[in-house]
């Protein structure tokens, strides 16, 4: 059996425009959290966090065998002793889009 690996490191709004359609078995993202890394990220707020990573969530579904894992490492804003829902309205839109929730 062989096994072929690619492993792609870069702005995923470019890279994913490379990848061919149903072609990938496994997405691991670590993407950046809510008004954190300002300075190397640009902070996104967390009122715009869905609207930003939507775009990038349909690329990733394009390129997403069917019998493909995606992992998504990712955790609420707390502001004040209160988590912010960011988190679960992305879940929310990601299953209007065609995602599963498992």
């Amino acid at each position: 059996m062989e096994i072929k690996t690619d492993l792609y490191l870069g702005d995923s709004k470019e890279v994913l425009k490379k990848i061919p359609g149903n072609s990938v078995d496994l997405i691991f993202t670590s993407p950046p959290y809510a008004d954190q890394r300002k300075n190397t990220y640009g902070g996104i707020h967390p009122d715009k966090y869905v609207e930003w990573f939507l775009p990038i969530s349909e690329q990733l579904l394009r390129v997403l065998k069917p019998t493909g894992s995606f992992v998504l490492n990712i955790k609420e804003r707390v502001t004040n002793g209160e988590r912010n829902t960011y988190v679960m309205e992305l879940i929310l839109e990601m299953r209007k889009q065609g995602w599963l929730w498992t």
